[in-house]
């Protein structure tokens, strides 16, 4: 019974810290750049001319690439792009603190 009282204990301790979104505010969609890998394509989205924003919510000595794979997220960059409007969007980290980056979202601005 202690074994699994400690067990307990020491998960609730090493959860890993989530790093809060960050977002990008009033920024023009300048490119959209797809690879297709397999079924889904991965989309990465360029924001006012730059391949990157930064900084990534987890290691923010990095700056991040945007990409998704999310066809509503990915339509709507598009869009943007095409008819120049402003979005805001909100990213997390992939996971792992590189410069890889996940659009959590995107909208446009009205």
């Amino acid at each position: 019974m202690k074994r699994l009282m400690l067990l307990v204990s020491l998960l609730g301790f090493s959860t890993p810290n989530l790093a809060n979104p960050l977002s990008v505010t009033g920024a023009r969609v300048s490119r959209v750049q797809a690879y297709e890998t397999g079924a889904n394509p991965h989309v990465w989205i360029h924001l006012n001319g730059n391949p990157r924003v930064g900084p990534n919510p987890v290691n923010p000595g990095v700056t991040c690439e945007l990409w998704t794979d999310d066809k509503t997220v990915y339509s709507t960059a598009l869009a943007a792009m095409l008819a120049g409007r402003l979005i805001d969007v909100t990213y997390v980290d992939r996971g792992d603190g590189s410069y890889w980056c996940k659009v959590q979202s995107l909208a446009i601005v009205e």
